[in-house]
């Protein structure tokens, strides 16, 4: 495999409870994972990795959690890797935002950070629940005084309640040097949430919680909806058997337009827990055992995917890897499921959506 993309999901800890989030939805089934900077080297042995992109980030956590997410982004950059990583921004002294902004100095152009805020010091708290905007602020301060312009971007996702700080937080990345973007995402066009805040009443003299509706409506919505709705009823559609005339073709031609991270695109996920994956999707799906994932992968030998038993190359040569996975996208396969088909269809028409905007904020 001509390996050109790997999320690390280094921690699945985050400071953050954001109510969308897979870690927030599913208490109950999270355990704080994390693999060291040893694991890092073990992996990724000194070798040249120009090409490479290494993107922290994941399913669970945030990488910034992790004290030794500096040292692996030193050690793979070192080695021609370009490392980018995406956080709330809201942990860590601010000496730790310097120091990786003296190695984006040192390697320019190897180290990026995504800052995912969602609002400014009125908002950003209400999905981005427990952060302090202020120490959000002072290490994305802490980090541009270092790193060269244009080492990092303000991503902010778009909500009915952030709207109207779009403008203040716009000036705000472009003061620091960052670009700036909006994202959206399909889950939000799809799901209304319920943001719990914990804040201290001083009348009572306790720390009550406030619950707060997240929506996302109108031109905020993400643009594929439509795409991801009529894949929504082609999967049900072969869910219940309900093959109508066309359903041969539409099938042909819903199939033709998977686009796979792994298969098409080179990348690979590994997941807090040392699993590897081929994307985030499914280890997303692991984590809640969505689809029967795990019992339809238990007819493998145990850890067939662990990095803790098996090398990285090992992995890849599996079956799974080397065959099934792209066969299982048949509805009628064995290991078939819907996720490669919902997320990954008519040419991922269900990711994110990033718009950058330039300086001047007019949209690119």
């Amino acid at each position: 495999m001509n390996l050109k993309k790997v999320e690390l999901e280094i921690t699945s800890d985050c400071n953050a409870a954001c109510p969308g989030c897979a870690r927030t939805l599913n208490k109950d089934l999270l355990t704080i994972q994390s693999f060291t900077f040893e694991d890092i080297k073990r992996i990724f042995p000194p070798d040249d990795y120009t090409g490479v992109e290494f993107k922290f980030c994941g399913v669970l956590g945030d990488p910034a959690l992790h004290i030794e997410c500096v040292d692996m982004v030193d050690y793979l950059s070192s080695m021609g890797g370009y490392c980018e990583l995406s956080t709330n921004g809201g942990i860590q002294k601010a000496e730790w935002w310097s120091r990786l902004g003296k190695i984006a100095a040192e390697r320019p152009g190897l180290v990026f950070i995504h800052f995912c805020v969602d609002g400014h010091e009125e908002t950003n708290h209400i999905y981005r629940v427990n952060t302090k905007f202020n120490i959000v602020s002072r290490n994305m301060q802490a980090f541009s005084l270092y790193a060269p312009a244009g080492s990092a971007s303000w991503i902010y996702i778009i909500f009915d309640h952030n709207e109207h700080e779009l403008e203040k937080a716009k000036i705000h990345a472009e003061s620091l040097g960052f670009t700036f973007a909006t994202r959206t995402g399909m889950r939000n066009s799809y799901h209304d949430w319920i943001a719990k805040i914990s804040k201290k009443d001083k009348e009572i003299k306790k720390v009550v919680v406030e619950e707060k509706k997240i929506t996302t409506t109108g031109a905020k919505e993400h643009s594929k909806k439509k795409d991801v709705k009529d894949l929504d009823k082609f999967i049900a559609e072969y869910k219940l058997r309900k093959k109508t005339k066309n359903f041969e073709t539409k099938k042909q031609e819903i199939l033709k337009t998977v686009v796979c991270k792994y298969i098409h695109e080179g990348e690979i996920f590994i997941a807090s827990n040392l699993t590897l994956w081929p994307c985030c999707f499914l280890w997303d799906s692991a984590f809640k055992n969505k689809e029967g994932i795990l019992d339809k992968l238990n007819q493998f030998e145990p850890n067939w995917n662990s990095l803790k038993h098996h090398s990285k190359e090992e992995i890849l040569q599996h079956p799974w890897y080397a065959k099934l996975l792209a066969a299982s996208w048949e509805p009628g396969h064995e290991l078939h499921l819907t996720r490669c088909i919902r997320t990954c269809a008519k040419n991922k028409a269900y990711h994110n959506e990033i718009n950058y905007v330039d300086n001047a904020i007019s949209t690119l």
